[in-house]
């Protein structure tokens, strides 16, 4: 059994619709894939924004700190010159020099903390009772006086180191100052002091118990109005400005700076997509006990400085300068056994909330994502809908190829009746077998009768294909409608009486000129009152009605041709105006035709810029409508009729 092949019209789009879903699918899972990998380098980004914008910032308060912590020499009460130096020291580098409002030394008399600030107009120390703006710094030096009332009771000694001395209420740094004094060199090391490994020490230190401190008071309102927002603007600002939204805040929940955010608004910790804390010390410390003769504890350093600007949005950085310095204490034995070294760190409490303007980066990656899901889609859609006009198109062409084939096998068919006929009476005229004038008469009529059924044919076919030229309409003028509907009737009216249909024929006495072509027009009527005839003979009436109608505010004229007959199929209705189409009715009772006539009517109707409408039912019979616009008349031009009262008489 031979197996049938399906033809490539089916198979191509079939597989083309088959690479199209293929495609959707592999398409929506890779942009899931590109959505999770966007959101991770944003997630990414997002975070090392932060932490650099939270380093920046620490970075400021740490150079505080060390400019005034590190020196060779002690900061002492009868010293202020040191001070002097290690802030000249520190201006000299800071970006914002205006960030220090007041320096203090904190020295303990008799158990009793002492203040001293630090004027620089002198410069000297000059001792004031302890403000209230600084009660937070006296609350934070309590555990020393304890710690000092310990000692004198016999106690261990405690020597605090700290890495963290920020109270941000005030704001203000804490640094608290080693006692130290020179050691002399140990005989037989050549001068220096040197560990097992044989590395120098870069100063050397006795311990000495030594509670006094220094407070460095920040201004808190160029902190906030100047240090922050230049920051922020620095690594959030620019383009990112309208990306992310940013909200600061302190320990207690305090708005400090916001961008982004609507008024009234706040951002929380819960619903930032980055929450970073900062305004701490960022010390690069390294802590390392060595043995040996004698016992040294030794702390390493490593601070940054830079001038200018830098960073995002700011201006280029100038050349970074680091610089290590290393505290190496020298202990004895029974020292080291009896101290307790304490290292207070404490944490950031300033906190950094960013979030993606989209509400979150989970609902901005959400939203591109579904972005380009409906643009890649979009584009599939239009690829699918390719696909199907191409189908469709095959399958009207498919379709129009087999109308055609019918309308050749019709025309052949309608062509060779008549030419039989012709040829047959022209054999019996040519043969003698036609005697009398009678019969010869019969004979050349019906020679007529099929000359003119095939020119009819020939002509239609030929005015179809003119239309389907879009060459318009030739001969176009303004006529009279009811003019051309009496000479349609005229060349009809005979084919009613042979087929015993009465013709009736109405006509309004005001009709309106339209701007037409005479002979497409009378071809038009005539097509439809010869399809009544074809197909609803039947009902033995054919009607023709011209009258002035209104359509839209426009005015026009309606010419009608209904009859009586059987009526068309519901199922054919939409299709009688389609070239080449025939209804099964016609089919099935094998009516001669075409099917060029209604189509040709239909092209007539809508060259003259018109329309053409059908209303039908089965058993009650068929009206087709021409709609012909009218011809607006010239207001330009006034009737002549009586002169005005008063007016002048023609000479």
């Amino acid at each position: 059994m031979r197996r049938r092949r399906l033809p490539l019209g089916i198979l191509l789009p079939g597989g083309l619709v088959v690479l199209l879903a293929s495609l959707a699918v592999l398409q929506y899972r890779w942009l899931g894939q590109v959505s999770e990998a966007e959101r991770e380098a944003l997630s990414r980004s997002l975070a090392q924004r932060a932490h650099e914008f939270a380093e920046d910032f620490d970075r400021e308060i740490s150079r505080v700190y060390f400019a005034f912590q590190l020196g060779e020499e002690p900061i002492e009460v009868d010293r202020p010159d040191v001070l002097e130096k290690r802030f000249a020291s520190w201006r000299a580098v800071a970006r914002y020099p205006e960030l220090v409002r007041h320096v203090y030394l904190v020295t303990h008399e008799g158990g009793q903390p002492l203040l001293r600030r630090y004027n620089a107009d002198r410069p000297a120390f000059e001792s004031l009772a302890w403000p209230a703006t600084l009660e937070p710094v006296r609350r934070r030096l309590a555990p020393d006086l304890d710690s000092i009332a310990g000692e004198a009771a016999g106690a261990r000694p405690v020597v605090t180191i700290s890495t963290s001395a920020l109270i941000r209420e005030v704001p203000a740094i804490v640094v608290p100052l080693a006692g130290h004094e020179p050691v002399s060199p140990t005989p037989g090391a050549g001068g220096t002091i040197r560990m097992a490994e044989a590395r120098p020490l870069d100063m050397l230190v006795q311990l000495r118990v030594r509670h006094d401190t220094l407070v460095i008071e920040l201004d808190g309102d160029h902190l906030k109005n100047v240090v922050l927002p230049d920051v922020a603007e620095r690594y959030f600002g620019g383009g990112t400005a309208a990306q992310y939204r940013i909200a600061i805040v302190d320990g207690n929940g305090t708005s400090l700076l916001t961008r982004g955010l609507e008024p009234n608004v706040s951002l929380t910790e819960s619903q930032a997509d980055i929450a970073t804390r900062f305004f701490g010390l960022r010390l690069e410390l390294t802590r390392t006990t060595l043995a040996g003769e004698p016992p040294v504890m030794s702390w390493q350093t490593t601070t940054t400085a830079r001038r200018g600007g830098g960073g995002r949005g700011g201006a280029a950085p100038q050349a970074a300068t680091r610089s290590a310095n290393s505290i190496s204490i020298l202990l004895d034995r029974a020292t080291a056994a009896r101290s307790e070294f304490v290292a207070r760190v404490g944490s950031a409490g300033w906190l950094l909330l960013v979030q993606h303007a989209a509400g979150s980066l989970d609902a901005a990656v959400a939203e591109a994502r579904a972005r380009n899901l409906w643009l890649s889609f979009g584009i599939l859609s239009v690829l699918a809908a390719s696909v199907g006009l191409i189908v469709l198109n095959a399958r009207r062409s498919e379709r129009l190829a087999g109308q055609q084939m019918d309308f050749v096998a019709t025309v052949s068919h309608e062509l060779r009746t008549p030419l039989a006929v012709i040829r047959s009476a022209a054999q019996n005229l040519s043969a003698g077998v036609v005697h009398d004038a009678g019969q010869a008469r019969r004979y050349g009529d019906l020679i007529e009768t099929e000359g003119r059924r095939l020119t009819d044919m020939v002509e239609q076919v030929l005015e179809f294909a003119g239309l389907s030229g879009n060459r318009g309409l030739a001969r176009a003028r303004p006529v009279d409608p009811g003019d051309v509907v009496r000479d349609a009737m005229a060349s009809t009216g005979p084919l009613c009486d042979e087929q015993g249909v009465a013709l009736t024929v109405t006509m309004a006495p005001d009709l309106p000129l339209v701007d037409a072509d005479e002979d497409a027009l009378r071809r038009a009527i005539g097509n439809l009152v010869t399809n009544a005839l074809k197909y609803g003979a039947d009902g033995r009436w054919i009607g023709v009605t011209a009258e002035r109608a209104t359509h839209r505010g426009s005015a026009e004229v309606r010419i009608t041709v209904a009859d009586r007959g059987r009526g068309i199929d519901p199922e054919d209705l939409p299709h009688i105006f389609e070239p080449f189409y025939r209804g099964r009715y016609a089919v099935e009772r094998q009516i001669h035709g075409n099917g060029l006539g209604l189509s040709l009517v239909r092209r007539i109707a809508e060259a003259h810029g018109g329309r053409v409408s059908v209303s039908s039912a089965i058993g009650e019979g068929t009206s087709f409508t021409l709609h012909l616009p009218a011809v607006e008349p010239d207001r330009s031009v006034q009737p002549l009729g009586e002169p005005a009262a008063g007016a002048a008489p023609h000479a």
